[in-house]
């Protein structure tokens, strides 16, 4: 991620032009969909540096003005006025804006983030030399870290200090995932008296990301995960606490009486079309606040989630905003949760809104192209097999494996040399899930619907490169375990191909040998691409000087042959399930013949790429190479000119998947441009 320095500076953005036609809201031309995407993205970078919930951007266009507003959701735009004739309107804007009911600073920032101090910083520092963490981090990046409170239960939180940003998905309208390895805050907490050292610090992985509201938050699969006992718990990581604030927060709103202003006019289920100034008075605050004559003294206002009322200063006018009448005024929207949606159109758009969900968990892991020997690598994917088998047991199925979801494990220990983590697309079962097993008369992939919601099942989900075949084939297949079971076997051969010496021949105009296998853009073209390397024996490859891993990946491709291609045919008929790929994995591990660990690490990945296009000659679109990073998205699609589908959002980059029979959510499925950042550790890709 290419970020100005700048932007840690500045908290909002004007966009000025000399004239009225430069509106890029009542153009139609490409030239206002740059300038519409230039306004989008500084959001996003001020969404980004400072961990806002929601931004405001002003456009100037000769006399004329609007005020939009964006969030993880959707932007909202107020309808042109006259800022000369009307200064009033600016002038409350600005006001409203540094005099939030919610939080210190401005309208939009998180009342739950601060930066980190100085302090901070040196209190940081030297806990990481005590934990004898020798990753280097600059005292630049350090300052761009934050401090986050997170709530353990309804009455504890946590205060985790956010050093090092591990991953972030820099799409404005998505899920908008950071990740961050953080050190709780132990200086404020209580020493125990029989202690006579102050309490050691921990290193955790701190994730927030804005999710769908009609998906579960990813804390409730991690609930249902810790009941896995902890003797026998492998490869999966725990959450040591965290919540759904969105949600938290409208629940108090909710019990204290809060209701939207549509929901207060009986009788109707969507706003009635405001008049201009209405529409920017709401799109100016997310309150009710409104500037009243000078007073002898500031009102308190009590926001549900606050410890305390706080006291709002008067302007230099005293100008204080005074209390507002109607109930629902009182107690203003959470900004962990969006709301646009359903305040311009009612209940039945609040299935496009986002909640902020926020965790932490114990596991820091590094990505799997980092192994430091092969046997380490099979050994991390081996344990996460085992960790979607316990996932599986107590009715979690994770929909999502791909190479930046399986991780191996910093602080490997008999049962986490890796783990699968990631759970914000899984499934969860109703009941008790059925076992799987060869020994069943039923196939047991055909039995998944009994025990998930069906419907549910059937939407896309996985990350494009490493989906099942079949899931890119047909459209109403049921998502099931051995889908998943087919992911690691994509994922691992897309590790092996990329970061080992191997003999597989690749065509000189495409030297990426990724390409013999894996392609994006066409569903049915990648899923031919799939079967065609599980089908044709000339793909047969041999990793130079390392027979185990070579053995390992003919067995595993001809089990998915055998299971999937070929199945009732086969003879003995084999099922894809996780005795028969745990199997093929303890077998590999339990020989002696793998390389010498000296001369076994990963390959850096690098191939000789076609010469540079001549000057007259149409330059191509580079292609992504960290695909798996990309953001699961909706699969409402449009047709190239060839008939392959390509995404119809110019914000979003290819290529990772979300289908869905019931149709595509529009707005909150929606993306924002750019691409993601990678500082060390997490869901990495050469």
């Amino acid at each position: 991620m290419q970020t100005n320095p700048t932007w840690w500076m500045v908290s909002m953005v004007i966009d000025a032009k000399a004239t009225e036609q430069q509106d890029p809201f009542n153009m139609g031309s490409q030239a206002s969909v740059n300038s519409i995407t230039a306004l989008a993205v500084s959001a996003r970078d001020l969404l980004l540096a400072h961990g806002f919930c929601y931004v405001f951007v002003v456009g100037l266009y000769g006399d004329f003005a609007r005020i939009v507003r964006f969030d993880r959701s959707s932007a909202v735009v107020s309808k042109q006025f006259k800022y000369r004739e009307h200064p009033d309107i600016l002038q409350r804007f600005f006001w409203r804006l540094v005099h939030p009911i919610i939080g210190s600073t401005i309208v939009g920032s998180d009342p739950d983030v601060r930066p980190l101090t100085r302090p901070d910083v040196l209190w940081i520092k030297e806990q990481l030399r005590k934990l004898r963490w020798d990753v280097p981090i600059s005292d630049e990046e350090l300052r761009k870290g934050r401090a986050v409170v997170v709530p353990e239960s309804d009455a504890v939180a946590r205060t985790l200090l956010l050093f090092d940003l591990l991953d972030v998905n820099v799409r404005l309208f998505s899920r908008a995932t950071m990740v961050w390895l953080a050190i709780e805050d132990l200086r404020a907490r209580p020493q125990e008296p029989s202690s006579h050292h102050p309490p050691c610090a921990r290193l955790v992985v701190f994730k927030e990301a804005w999710r769908q509201i009609t998906r579960r938050p990813e804390t409730e699969f991690y609930q249902r995960l810790a009941s896995i006992p902890d003797d026998v718990r492998t490869g999966l990581p725990k959450m040591l606490f965290g919540a759904d604030l969105g949600e938290r927060d409208m629940k108090i709103r909710r019990a204290a009486g809060g209701k939207f202003s549509y929901q207060a006019n009986t009788g109707h289920n969507s706003l009635v079309d405001p008049s201009p100034s209405s529409a920017i008075s709401a799109t100016a605050s997310d309150t009710s606040e409104t500037c009243s004559p000078p007073d002898t003294g500031a009102p308190a206002l009590t926001d549900p989630g606050l410890n305390s009322p706080r006291q709002l200063p008067a302007d230099n006018d005293g100008c204080v905003p005074s209390p507002p009448s109607p109930p629902s005024a009182v107690f203003p929207c959470s900004p962990h949760q969006t709301h646009c949606w359903r305040l311009l159109f009612g209940d039945e758009c609040s299935s496009r809104e986002r909640s902020l969900v926020r965790c932490a968990v114990d596991t820091v892991g590094r990505p799997l192209k980092h192994f430091k020997t092969t046997r380490e690598l099979v050994g991390a994917v081996r344990d996460a097999i085992e960790g979607h088998r316990q996932a599986w047991e107590v009715g979690v199925l994770h929909r999502d494996v791909s190479a930046g979801n399986v991780l191996i494990s910093e602080q490997p220990a008999d049962r986490l040399r890796g783990f699968l983590h990631d759970f914000d697309y899984s499934s969860m079962t109703k009941g008790v899930p059925p076992p799987l097993n060869e020994s069943s008369s039923t196939e047991p992939f055909l039995r998944m619907g009994e025990a998930y919601d069906e419907e549910d099942l059937k939407e896309r989900m996985g990350t494009y490169y490493y989906m099942a075949q079949l899931l890119l084939r047909k459209k109403s297949i049921v998502h099931s375990v051995h889908h998943d079971l087919e992911s690691f076997y994509w994922v691992l051969l897309w590790i092996v191909l990329r970061h080992t010496q191997h003999d597989l021949e690749v065509d000189p105009e495409s030297p990426n040998p990724c390409t013999r296998v894996f392609r994006s853009g066409n569903n049915l073209e990648a899923a031919d691409m799939k079967r065609a390397w599980l089908t044709e024996p000339e793909v047969h490859f041999t990793v130079d000087g390392n027979k185990p891993l070579t053995d390992l990946m003919h067995q595993f491709r001809m089990l998915i042959l055998e299971a999937i291609i070929m199945g009732p045919r086969a003879a003995p008929r084999r099922y894809l399930t996780h005795a028969a790929v745990l199997e093929l994995f303890d077998t590999a591990l339990a020989r002696t013949d793998w390389p010498d660990p000296e001369n076994d690490g990963p390959k850096p990945f690098a191939y000789a790429k076609p010469a540079p296009p001549r000057l007259n000659q149409p330059k191509r679109a580079a292609q992504p190479e960290d695909a798996e990073e990309t953001e699961k998205r909706s699969g409402k699609r449009r047709k190239k000119e060839d008939g392959s589908p390509v995404d119809d959002d110019a914000f979003e980059s290819t290529p990772v998947l979300r289908q869905s029979n019931r149709g595509s959510v529009r707005g909150s499925g929606a993306r924002a441009s750019g691409g993601s950042k990678r500082r060390g550790s997490k869901k990495q890709q050469s």
